[in-house]
């Protein structure tokens, strides 16, 4: 499904700073990408949700319901979603900034679709969430994948993360692998607060 994208960012805080640091543009098959901030609801972040879901799914069948994970976030729990267009407007790859409780803050549902990998499009998004976080004044950023999902966690440790015990709402699923990763503040928002 091809999408415009649109200059609209997500629902966000009234004192927070609006995400203007773009990710450097990548490669595409069809040319360079194009990055948008958008909101969680947006259709290109729920296609690309919905893939992400196909895939990695089935991974974790064998463990049947995992009941104690936590529901998908809110909206309103999402600062931004950066998400990249080729350029006829298909979305190929995304991330997401949250907000926990306890004024922390994870990374969510990074993804690139199968078609575009290998062209540093998730380096790309990491970096492009990591500096919507900086210029809030989060200082320490978290993230959780699993077990079944090695490549993510190469990715992680590669682009400067380290691995921590899982931290709520994850501490209770033996199969979470939990990442964190300090940043250089750079914003004039209240260090680490999304209120």
């Amino acid at each position: 499904m091809t999408h415009p994208p649109t200059p609209a960012t997500a629902p966000t805080p009234a004192t927070a700073p609006t995400p203007a640091t773009a990710p450097t543009p990548a490669l595409a098959p069809d040319g360079l990408v194009r990055w948008a901030a958008l909101g969680w609801d947006h259709p290109a972040a729920a296609e690309l949700r919905a893939l992400m879901d196909a895939e990695i799914k089935p991974r974790y069948a064998a463990y049947g319901p995992r009941p104690h994970l936590p529901p998908p976030p809110a909206a309103a729990e999402i600062a931004v979603t950066w998400i990249a267009f080729t350029g006829p407007g298909e979305p190929v790859a995304t991330a997401s900034l949250h907000a926990l409780p306890g004024d922390r803050w994870e990374i969510k549902r990074v993804f690139v679709r199968a078609d575009h990998r290998g062209r540093g499009l998730a380096t790309a998004a990491l970096t492009a969430v990591e500096a919507s976080a900086a210029e809030r004044g989060v200082v320490e950023l978290l993230l959780q994948t699993g077990v079944r999902q090695p490549e993510a966690a190469a990715l992680y440790a590669r682009e400067g993360w380290y691995r921590i015990p899982p931290y709520p709402p994850y501490s209770r699923d033996p199969y979470s692998v939990c990442f964190a990763k300090r940043l250089p503040a750079t914003g004039g928002a209240e260090r680490g607060s999304h209120a």
